[in-house]
Parts: structure tokens; C-alpha cells; sequence
């Protein structure tokens, strides 16, 4: 028999955070987690050797400020 509880769909995961929230609570939320992104960017990139696939780890966290920025813009 086996135990493990069912592992859902990341995809389902996110889109339950977001269920029942207002649309500047999505916004809010989305924003936090574009900001959690940029972060997690940023760790990628200080543990890459390939001067390259830094830059374009580092590049990545700065587009995902910028949709944190967006977010927040509207609110």
C-alpha cells in the first residue's frame, strides 16, 4: 500500500493560492512571488561558473523585479 500523499501539478498549486482572492490581492500575491523568483534568480546565479549563464540567471531576476514593479504600479 502506499502512503505518499498525491502530489499535485505545480500549475495547480499556484492557481490555488490564488482562488477566492480580489484582483489587487492576485496582484499583490503574484508581485511577492515575481519578487520570490527574482531571489531564487539571484541564488542560481551565485552558485554558476559559467560567467555567461550568470549574466543571463542575473538578467532573468532583473525581468522579474520588473514584473514585481508593474504589479505594484497598478495597486
Amino acid at each position: 500500500m502506499n502512503d505518499k500523499p498525491v502530489q499535485q501539478p505545480p500549475e495547480m498549486v499556484m492557481a490555488a493560492l490564488f482562488e477566492g482572492k480580489s484582483s489587487d490581492e492576485q496582484k499583490a500575491l503574484l508581485a511577492a512571488l515575481e519578487r520570490s523568483g527574482a531571489a531564487l534568480y539571484r541564488v542560481l546565479a551565485a552558485n554558476e561558473t559559467d560567467v555567461a549563464s550568470r549574466e543571463a540567471l542575473l538578467q532573468a531576476a532583473e525581468r522579474e523585479e520588473e514584473n514585481a514593479r508593474t504589479l505594484e504600479g497598478m495597486a
